[in-house]
């Protein structure tokens, strides 16, 4: 089975439009990792607000040109497009939502997550300054997680210490008993497929550029999606969100492709291997 994964594209930044290339039509099916539309954004006291979805326009109109390629099209909404994810794909009947969701592919079974706020980074969120190095945080992760889980007085205290850790523990949990409940809910014979935006914690695939404001340095990606390769036999993630991260790492054993901007990937998953290329980028 031959898979087109697209990345971030962004469309309407800039005003950046593009259209299938002609080329696709080999593939079994396209899968897109969010942020196909972009929204103008900016930072008021250190948060990240969201202005304007520009691309809307621009993103209905290439999903349509991809039904017009009459294969699958797998999507999950990005932390840029998720409020009109569903308005953006309407037009395109072969188009699935799989936010939340599963699907046959072929002999795969595939479950997606996407994103459902705008500063979508780790569900507990770290301090480097409580850290042994910037690119390991995992110590501090791992304590602040069980302390919050723990009797009342240590939820207490750290709670006090790190405000909205509550809130924190509780979306990583939603969101590792999701992708778990969709992992596990229907085995493919060949296997299982993730399409997600957020990439996996603590990887070369979620690494915030040192550049960055606020953020640089860190890693940005899902916890719960670690855990769960960790745990779980997973053939193949696609994800995108960091794009200065794109590549290709192996996370517990699963090849997992962070897509990136505006960029466009073959995979090929045949007997068990999986093999992943570049393919032709959208025609500007």
């Amino acid at each position: 089975m031959k898979l087109l994964v697209l990345g971030d594209l962004h469309l309407g930044e800039d005003g950046y439009t593009a259209r299938p290339h002609p080329s696709w039509e080999r593939f079994d099916a396209v899968l897109t990792v969010g942020d196909v539309a972009h929204s103008r954004v900016s930072v008021a006291n250190g948060t990240l607000q969201q202005e304007e979805l520009v691309g809307l326009e621009e993103a209905t109109a290439f999903f349509e040109r991809l039904d017009d390629l009459g294969i699958p099209l797998l999507t999950v909404p990005g932390n840029h497009d998720y409020q009109r994810h569903d308005e953006i794909i309407d037009g395109a009947t072969g188009a699935q939502n799989l936010h939340r969701a599963t699907t046959d592919l072929g002999r795969y079974n595939v479950f997606g997550f996407g994103s459902e706020l705008l500063d979508d980074g780790p569900e507990v969120r770290y301090d480097p300054e409580n850290v042994t190095e910037i690119d390991d945080p995992d110590a501090w992760l791992a304590r602040t997680l069980d302390r919050a889980a723990g009797d009342e007085t240590e939820a207490a205290a750290l709670r006090d210490r790190l405000e909205g850790v509550d809130q924190q523990v509780a979306t990583y949990t939603d969101g590792y008993e999701t992708l778990t409940s969709l992992a596990t809910a229907e085995a493919g014979a060949l296997g299982t497929i993730a399409l997600t935006h957020v990439p996996p914690f603590n990887t070369t695939l979620d690494r915030v550029a040192d550049s960055v404001p606020r953020i640089g340095g860190r890693h940005w990606g899902s916890i719960a999606l670690t855990n769960l390769l960790a745990e779980h036999d997973i053939s193949f993630v696609a994800c995108g969100h960091i794009h200065e991260a794109e590549g290709v790492e192996p996370v517990a054993g699963t090849p997992c492709l962070n897509a990136g901007y505006r960029s466009a990937y073959d995979v090929t998953l045949e007997n068990g291997d999986v093999s992943i290329t570049d393919a032709e980028p959208p025609v500007e």
